[in-house]
């Protein structure tokens, strides 16, 4: 995936995952049958690169990288166990859990204090908006058409 990354990081976008959100980047179809793709999103100037294998009926998450920033600094590379079935509340969870740690571990060797409990808050906040807003969205639009609720 890191060699991909090169020519994603300077191609445009391919197309839109209906089911993940993510805007893609590479796809193509391997002899199993499975589509490989990679694609991305972005929150708070993160920007979220997930490599996931889609098959009739299932879809495993396989890597996840995440860089900061216009000049794509990595910040976290994720690799996740083989046949990790992919949804957007586990990528969302493992960035959580790889974010916060990495945060820790910086402001210790720092010397900066934090709360643990606002950080993991903020970050939570921060990739939940990333990673359902748009869910969300939908969600109250279908309800104001069908009359549950009120425009």
């Amino acid at each position: 995936m890191e060699n991909s990354l090169v020519n994603i990081l300077k191609s445009q976008p391919i197309g839109k995952s209906y089911s993940t959100g993510l805007t893609l980047y590479q796809s193509y179809k391997a002899t199993s049958g499975f589509d490989y793709q990679i694609g991305m999103r972005e929150a708070s100037g993160l920007y979220i690169f997930e490599g996931f294998a889609e098959g009739t009926g299932c879809a495993y998450l396989n890597k996840i990288l995440v860089f900061f920033g216009q000049d794509k600094q990595l910040i976290a590379d994720i690799n996740l166990p083989q046949g990790t079935f992919y949804n957007r509340e586990t990528a969302k969870e493992a960035i959580k859990q790889v974010l916060c740690k990495y945060f820790y571990d910086a402001c210790q060797r720092e010397n900066m204090s934090f709360t643990q409990s606002e950080v993991e808050e903020q970050v939570e906040d921060i990739l939940d908006k990333c990673y359902f807003s748009e869910s969300r969205r939908a969600v109250l639009n279908w309800a104001k058409e069908v009359g549950i609720l009120k425009a």
